[in-house]
């Protein structure tokens, strides 16, 4: 079904998965899968030692994890027991066109802090 980027750019019907880096010392890894659903995307992001009761706020931003844009391009459902899944407003194909990460911060206070994120990187 989905597999991470490789030099081949995915069918427009295929899932896109994208692998999900601790920051700042987090320990939290894992994976945010994209699969599209007509003009919606569905994303649903599995974190690995995601503290437990925490909301944490998730984004795409434009940019890339070493250079993130600060303003969300669309916001995500809170990562929460180290869940989240959203129904994101735009096909995959407008989330692949443009250099854009995943971005996952500690908790809504104390949002400047990273815990994790993930390039999604445009192949098409």
């Amino acid at each position: 079904m989905a597999g991470l980027f490789s030099g081949a750019a995915p069918a427009l019907d295929d899932a896109v998965t994208v692998r999900l880096e601790a920051q700042n010392n987090s320990g939290q890894t894992g994976t945010a899968t994209l699969l599209p659903q007509g003009n919606n995307t569905k994303l649903v992001i599995e974190l690995s030692n995601a503290p437990a009761g925490v909301a944490q706020p998730a984004h795409i931003h434009t940019g890339s994890c070493d250079k993130l844009d600060k303003a969300p391009k669309w916001p995500l459902e809170a990562v929460k027991n180290g869940r989240s899944v959203t129904i994101v407003p735009v096909s995959i194909e407008t989330i692949l066109k443009d250099r854009t990460a995943i971005n996952i911060h500690k908790s809504a206070a104390e949002v400047q802090v990273y815990v994790s994120c993930g390039n999604i990187i445009a192949v098409m």
